[in-house]
Formats: structure tokens, C-alpha cells, sequence
């Protein structure tokens, strides 16, 4: 169920979403560097502590990820470079609970804060509003790849398409107008 003004918002293209998630499953082969700038380049900010969505954070073996749409956070521990277990904790007592067998994470942002990704969207934007755009605090924060609050309502800048909640849909989807 859903209402209108839901249906009618723009989302990022399914592409985007489909090319920045990705799944970890115990007893895969990780480099943790190459996890750590993939986390990175998906959006997720490096932390001491994991406290909320995005973050991520690693000390020596261990590597803890607040993935978006996740209710808590998961934590790798690692054996050399093979995921040995995954399990949920909680980040205010920072005791594990729950093993898993594997995670999926999504891009941490609907919006790409890549070079390309500011390039379109300061281009976007240039053509979208008047006036010096120097002078918009979320045009300067966003050239220098800082996500201000309310940047999300700007994600439509950030690609050439848009996509629909229709678009996430699967071609057998049944929908009902009341």
C-alpha cells in the first residue's frame, strides 16, 4: 500500500542501486582494504564506533557495518583474509547476538558523491536554478563531496533518469487502484 504522493517521488535508477550493493556471506575471501574503499565508494562513512545506518568501522579482524534498512548492525570477524563469522550487535552495549550466514548492503545514499556523480549534479543544478549557485550552501557543500542535510531531495540532479517505484517493481506485479 501506498499513497500518491509515494508513488509519484523519484528514486534513483535501478542500475545505480543494482551496480552499489552487494553481499558478504561467511567463509568468503575479503580483503579488508578493498572492502574498506568499496564501503567508501558506496557511501558508507568510516567511524570509530558504529552508533547508525552508513557507518562502518574497522579494528584489526573485526569489521562492524550499519547497513541501510538493517535494524542492527553486523559485525565480521575475520580469520586472515575469510569472513570466519557474521553476526548481529548491539551498538550500545557492543555485545554480539544473532549469527548469519550472509548480509546484503545497500548504497548507503540514493546518490552517487563520486566526481562524476557532483560533476552532473553541479551541472543539473546550474541549469535547474537561477543565480550564482556559489552562493546556495548545498551546491557549494556537494561540489566539495560533503552530503548536507536535505541533499536527498536534490537526487534527482545526480542523474540524467530517474526511476519510479513501477521500475522496482516485478514485471508480474499486480497493482490495484481503490
Amino acid at each position: 500500500l501506498t499513497a500518491t504522493e509515494t508513488l509519484l517521488q523519484r528514486l534513483p535508477p535501478l542500475d545505480y542501486v543494482l551496480g552499489h550493493s552487494f553481499a558478504l556471506k561467511t567463509g568468503e575471501q575479503v580483503d579488508i582494504h578493498a572492502l574498506r574503499s568499496r564501503l567508501s565508494h558506496v557511501g558508507y562513512h568510516l567511524v570509530n564506533q558504529v552508533l547508525t545506518q552508513g557507518e562502518f568501522a574497522i579494528r584489526g579482524g573485526i569489521v562492524d557495518i550499519f547497513a541501510m534498512g538493517a535494524r542492527q548492525p553486523f559485525r565480521l570477524d575475520m580469520f586472515g583474509d575469510e569472513i570466519d563469522s557474521i553476526r548481529y550487535f548491539d551498538p550500545e552495549t557492543q555485545r554480539s547476538t544473532q549469527t548469519v550466514n550472509d548480509i546484503s548492503l545497500l548504497p548507503a545514499r540514493e546518490f552517487p558523491l563520486t566526481e562524476p556523480g557532483i560533476e552532473q549534479f553541479r551541472t543539473a543544478f546550474r541549469a535547474e536554478f537561477e543565480g550564482d549557485p556559489s552562493k546556495q550552501v548545498v551546491y557549494e557543500e556537494t561540489s566539495k563531496g560533503l552530503p548536507t542535510p536535505g541533499l536527498e531531495y536534490y537526487m534527482p540532479l545526480f542523474f540524467e533518469q530517474t526511476a519510479s517505484l513501477f521500475d522496482y517493481a516485478p514485471d508480474n506485479t499486480l497493482f490495484i487502484l481503490e
